[in-house]
């Protein structure tokens, strides 16, 4: 099974921001063996970059190949690249596909996605009430050093990383593919002030706004909390 394991960087978190750079990926699982086969990473011309603080890269530094002739690798040859190996790969994987898919599909065509955050059951224990976690979180946990981040290349790295460590992975990305089908859904339980300690027991967090103790699951994940006396509220 090929992957294509992908991060962007781009200037804001708006619907309005743009990509500044991606990278990828192409990783190749068999059923006794698993690893890295080819990656890229380019960065995309943008006039400036309101997150320049978060991720390092200077708005200059993205336009300084435009001129360049295809021969010589102008950043529409590497976007042509990358879009070849995503339709190589059976699936393209993002640490948080919500963010980076539409990002993607929009750039290259839609793809078929799986979330390494929300479809992949490493066993992190300290998942939030919204179903979050940071990839460099994760890494720590898993015993991986952290040198550098937030460059897309270094994100990837970091994510075939925590792959190539991962016992089984065969079988969890199986799983994974199942459960990207599966809709996200929020809960809310129904406890009194007394059994608050219930909730917070079951990973739901407290929605001061709501009143309510609430907490964002795969729906197929429903049946874990059927010791909880709970709702589904969207």
């Amino acid at each position: 099974m090929k992957l294509f394991i992908i991060d962007t960087e781009t200037t804001g978190l708006t619907e309005d921001d743009q990509i500044c750079e991606i990278a990828g990926t192409q990783y190749e699982i068999g059923m006794d063996y698993k690893g890295a086969i080819a990656s890229i990473s380019t960065l995309m011309p943008v006039l400036s970059n309101d997150a320049e603080f978060i991720n390092g890269i200077a708005p200059e530094l993205t336009r300084v190949h435009e001129g360049f002739s295809v021969e010589y690798g102008n950043h529409k040859l590497s976007v042509s690249l990358f879009k070849a190996m995503a339709i190589a790969s059976d699936y393209c994987v993002a640490f948080k596909a919500e963010f980076d898919a539409p990002l993607i599909n929009a750039l290259i065509g839609k793809q078929k996605w799986l979330c390494a955050m929300q479809d992949f059951e490493w066993g992190y224990p300290r998942v939030n009430a919204y179903g979050g976690y940071k990839l460099i979180d994760l890494a720590l946990w898993m015993g991986i050093g952290i040198s550098t981040a937030h460059r897309a290349g270094d994100d990837v790295r970091l994510l075939v990383e925590c792959m190539n460590r991962r016992q089984n992975l065969w079988d969890m990305i199986e799983r994974a593919i199942l459960r990207s089908n599966s809709p996200i859904i929020q809960l809310q339980a129904l406890v009194s002030y007394e059994d608050r300690q219930l909730a917070k027991d079951a990973g739901f967090s407290w929605d001061g706004s709501k009143k309510v103790w609430v907490k964002s699951i795969k729906q197929c994940d429903y049946i874990e909390f059927s010791e909880l006396k709970t709702k589904i509220i969207s």
